[in-house]
């Protein structure tokens, strides 16, 4: 079974390798198989999907052969192409051995070769949640997503032929169909699936069993309307005894030795990046040394430490475009001759000396690892706001900046500045949105150049960084004015609240989770409560008066 981690190598790996060459035995890809389903590849994931949901002949068949116990007809009609309904967990997961040894048998697939469930995760990136738009709005769930993305798109209500849904309740056209729809009679996803989103609750396949017989649903159903529950990344906690007329499946074809080959693939590239990040960043005695002696012969950092080369302690009151503070968090001075702009996001051990220092318990696990070096995440605007306020204090204290100076979280003009923006249209930040189409972080080219920031390179084209979830600050290049990672790694909290909606403030940038083109422009702007918290989002922080 693959974990958590490797499903984000996986997809990280696809694009290192190109486009799938899975086979259902020694057959070319995107074949159906012998109940005469589609398979099709999905880029970012190394199983292929069943285009439609399980239908009713094919569960059928699988009930004859294989004497499997079950009666669960529903209490409405259906043929024999519509999605077999009334199934739980253990029914769904029964049909994928039994199609498995059958095919086997059969030699149409390999013994390295399996039917099964996918993972939530695979999920994820079928249906589109995994992508760029993953920022604004929805309460926080399990994942790393948001509910603001659909399989079809972003639109809302969902747009004519998107799925099989309770029309009626969503004020839209009669879809035709009471209950269930046979599979495939609405239009398909940009994935090329059809029924993501409606007409039955997909079954997924944990990673590990939930030791309380819980299992999770995906994609809503015909009864539903709601829009939470028919986002992408809207996961279904439910018993996994559970039967409904409204909860059916689909499968997925994988091959376990294209899994193991792309498995083998992102651990070298993430080896071979995080050897080429160590060779740029090794400083060599000779260096260290010469940084010190021309720290020595200027007045301004006598007595400065120097335990580190090129870190320097600014004493307060000095004029200089460049700051370091006791948390050795380093800021460069804005255009404006005023901000002091934090050169790249909070880190894991700054928000960890806040933490240990006014007993702020951090209860927002992480489903992947964190270093101190790497961005701090699932940071409410709220709390960013009190580590401000302590760093302040903590700074005042130690006497390295003038009484009259603080921190606080830049404002979105201060940010637009930070990423080379000037001149924007509109006056907020609602109006300012994507009010420049041809800038983004890195300068005016699309897609955007190998290695240049922590995106989602399995939604990419030919795009590599090496990072399956967030980097470690400054592992990639800066911009002109020296500050890292404006684009991708996590998106950034700003001071300003969103127009006409209290308690929601502005959020700048992408994050590890990006490749949507209209996400990843500098202009582009979201908006969050500001109890939100997500694992691609974090925070910078400015200082403004001079230290």
């Amino acid at each position: 079974m693959i974990s958590h981690n490797f499903s984000h190598l996986l997809a990280f790996a696809f694009v290192l390798t190109g486009a799938l060459n899975a086979t259902y035995g020694d057959v070319a890809a995107n074949q159906v198989n012998s109940q005469s389903a589609a398979f099709i590849n999905i880029p970012g994931v190394p199983v292929k999907f069943a285009q439609w949901e399980t239908r009713v002949s094919d569960f059928e068949s699988f009930l004859k052969e294989s004497g499997y116990s079950w009666n669960q007809k529903p209490p409405f009609a259906q043929t024999a192409d519509h999605p077999v309904v009334n199934v739980n967990l253990a029914d769904a997961q029964a049909f994928c051995e039994w199609l498995t040894k059958k095919e086997r048998a059969a030699g149409k697939i390999k013994s390295d070769q399996l039917y099964r469930l996918p993972t939530n995760e695979e999920w994820d990136v079928a249906s589109g949640a995994a992508n760029a738009s993953v920022l604004k709005g929805g309460a926080a769930k399990p994942g790393n997503l948001t509910d603001d993305i659909f399989p079809w798109g972003t639109q809302w209500p969902p747009p004519a032929k998107a799925g099989n849904f309770s029309a009626k309740e969503l004020g839209a056209p009669d879809d035709g169909y009471l209950y269930t729809a046979p599979v495939g009679s609405f239009n398909p996803s940009p994935t090329g699936l059809y029924d993501l989103a409606g007409n039955v609750w997909e079954w997924t396949m944990d990673v590990e069993s939930k030791a309380n017989g819980m299992a999770t649903l995906r994609g809503g159903a015909w009864p539903y309307f709601r829009k939470e529950s028919l986002s992408s990344a809207y996961r279904y906690a439910v018993p996994e005894t559970l039967r409904k007329p409204s909860v059916g499946f689909r499968i997925v074809f994988e091959d376990k030795s294209v899994t193991a080959g792309l498995i083998a693939s992102a651990e070298k590239g993430d080896k071979q990046r995080r050897e080429q990040l160590t060779a740029q960043t090794v400083v060599t005695p000779e260096e260290i040394e010469k940084v010190r002696k021309q720290m020595a012969e200027k007045p301004e950092f006598s007595g400065a430490s120097v335990k580190n080369a090129g870190v320097r302690t600014i004493r307060p009151g000095v004029e200089t475009n460049e700051f370091v503070n006791s948390l050795e968090m380093r800021f460069r001075l804005l255009p404006d001759g005023v901000v002091y702009f934090g050169e790249n996001e909070v880190r894991e051990q700054d928000v960890a000396a806040w933490a240990t220092a006014t007993g702020k318990v951090r209860d927002k696990k992480l489903t992947f690892e964190q270093t101190p070096q790497h961005p701090a995440v699932n940071i409410t605007w709220t709390e960013a706001k009190e580590f401000c306020n302590w760093l302040t204090e903590r700074e005042h204290y130690k006497k390295s900046i003038k009484p009259e100076a603080s921190y606080r979280l830049p404002t979105d003009a201060e940010w637009s500045q930070a990423v080379g923006l000037s001149g924007e249209s509109g006056d907020s930040p609602a109006s300012k949105h994507t009010s420049d189409k041809q800038l983004y972080p890195w300068g005016s080219k699309w897609p955007p150049p190998k290695n240049i920031a922590n995106l989602d390179a399995a939604h990419l084209p030919d795009y590599e960084d090496a990072f399956p979830f967030t980097a470690p600050v400054r592992s990639f290049p800066p911009n002109g004015l020296h500050l890292y990672d404006l684009a991708g790694n996590v998106a950034e909290w700003c001071e300003d609240g969103w127009p006409d909606i209290p308690g929601e403030h502005v959020v700048r940038g992408s994050s590890w989770l990006s490749a949507n083109q209209e996400v990843l422009l500098a202009s582009a702007r979201r908006h969050m409560k500001e109890s939100a918290y997500r694992p691609v989002l974090g925070y910078r922080i400015v200082l403004i008066n001079r230290p």
